[in-house]
């Protein structure tokens, strides 16, 4: 086959051009190797979060897989914004012994130039890293959903990319309103989670113009003194309410609860219509390409953490392709709170982060387990300056909104 004449003069100019300098030397392949774009995955041997357990019945077993394909795949997505920068983004896991610093090992990337770190570890971790990061280094959240952390650490660089308890729950709180569900009957497990995500609910519904009509404790034993606690006919046989929400995060009462209430009417919360930062169902936005690069990548469908770390890393990209326009670039944690920061986060509204708490804008999806009903902010509930953030919390909630 005959060459084309462009090429055979590109190939002249490169063999004059190697003849004229050598071959590449040592500086040249270190700053080749600088161009390599190091995202950092940080989790933590012995987690608590990736314990299998074994619930009471001897029948559920809930577990957690690792993230870490969500942040592999954004990665992979970014090649094209990467040639662009004459980049090479690359997420790299460090994985911490169980008695090992985390802020040890956040200052020694940032002492190798990285700029981002995906933090998938327990909250006191999350906690240390904001109070000790470099300022230089964007810290991110993908799971951890309380409220109080984002108000303890909005004064540093760590960015809450998984939604905020109270995100989810006012998602809930718009739909039910909007369906004329206003009076909730609440039945709220014995773990510290439970009781957290209610009392969000509780405050969900008074914001919405919604009631709690009662809260009931339920109890997952044999006992029968606790009759009372463990019976669903007992604990929805009482009273008037449009909707149950219950609030159950090991799952295992609450997947009981659809279609045994005393009164005929639609389950909520961790059970039934759930308010979820992700569904593997999604259907529009480009949901379900996401959704299909993932399974074929990770051979399983995308959990909301998977969405986050996916999300986190292409803020980082985002934020870089930004960064390239600027003649001096700011330190990525001060590019990531620009107010012209948009997002797509395939979630319909572009995302963007608070000042006040460091949190991601987005939509919640509201699902069952094979479906998105409906998508938050609900039609109808607006806001005078972005309708996301009539979800979660305002500005004069947080310390650093004031």
């Amino acid at each position: 086959m005959t060459e084309r004449p462009s090429r055979r003069l590109a190939l002249l100019v490169m063999a004059a051009l190697l003849a004229s300098f050598g071959r590449p030397g040592p500086a040249f392949a270190q700053t080749a190797a600088a161009q390599d774009r190091v995202i950092l995955f940080v989790d933590r041997e012995g987690d608590p979060w990736y314990q299998r357990l074994n619930a009471h019945d001897g029948v559920m077993r809930i577990s957690h897989l690792t993230s870490l394909p969500g942040a592999e795949l954004a990665a992979k997505d970014g090649r094209a914004a990467g040639r662009a920068l004459g980049a090479t983004f690359k997420v790299v896991r460090r994985t911490l012994k169980a008695d090992e610093p985390v802020e040890q090992a956040l200052r020694a990337a940032a002492d190798q130039g990285v700029e981002a770190a995906i933090l998938d570890v327990p909250a006191a971790d999350l906690l240390t890293a904001s109070a000790s990061a470099p300022p230089s280094m964007a810290l991110f959240n993908i799971r951890d959903q309380d409220e109080q952390l984002r108000k303890d650490t909005c004064r540093g660089t760590l960015f809450h990319v998984i939604p905020s308890r109270s995100m989810l729950t006012d998602g809930l709180a718009q739909f039910l309103v909007r369906r004329n569900w206003k009076k909730i009957l609440v039945l709220e497990g014995p773990e510290p989670d439970d009781k957290a995500f209610s009392q969000s609910m509780a405050a969900s519904a008074r914001k919405f113009g919604a009631r709690i009509v009662d809260t009931r404790p339920f109890a997952m034993t044999n006992d029968p003194r606790k009759r009372e606690e463990t019976n669903l006919g007992l604990l929805t046989g009482s009273g008037d309410y449009d909707v149950v929400f219950v609030s159950d995060m090991v799952g295992e009462f609450g997947r009981m609860t659809p279609y045994r209430t005393i009164l005929p009417r639609p389950v909520v919360g961790t059970e039934g219509l759930r308010p979820l930062a992700w569904h593997a169902a999604a259907e529009r936005n480009g949901a379900p390409q996401l959704n299909r690069r993932f399974e074929r990548e990770a051979g399983r469908p995308m959990t909301q953490e998977d969405w986050a770390a996916w999300a986190a890393v292409r803020v980082v990209i985002d934020a870089d392709m930004r960064g390239a326009r600027d003649a001096t670039p700011a330190p990525l944690p001060k590019r990531l709170l620009r107010q012209d920061t948009t997002l797509e986060l395939y979630k319909a509204l572009p995302g963007s982060f608070r000042s006040w708490d460091h949190q991601l804008r987005q939509g919640i999806f509201l699902s069952t387990h094979n479906a998105v009903i409906d998508l938050a902010p609900v039609e109808g509930f607006l806001h005078e300056t972005n309708t996301l953030d009539t979800l979660g919390m305002a500005p004069p909630q947080s310390p650093c909104g004031r």
